[in-house]
């Protein structure tokens, strides 16, 4: 099984676009909503997580089986 690291482009892309999400729900929604603010400490933890998994030297890696891709 090898192991690999989420594209560097892809974890920036990924926080620019959850960053947005979480200015856009600061601006747009009420914040005495209990599920707004569930969403946006989501949304808050997976921002760092991403870059961490992407830019660390020793971020997490996805398992990926080798072999030919399972199908019917």
């Amino acid at each position: 099984m090898q192991r690999k690291r989420l594209s560097k482009g892809s974890a920036v892309g990924t926080a620019v676009i959850f960053v947005a999400a979480i200015i856009a729900v600061l601006i747009k929604f009420p914040l005495n909503e209990p599920f707004v603010w569930v969403w946006l400490g989501v949304a808050a933890l997976v921002v760092p997580f991403v870059l961490w998994v992407a830019f660390s030297k020793r971020g997490a890696k996805i398992p990926v089986k080798e072999g030919p891709p399972p199908g019917p």
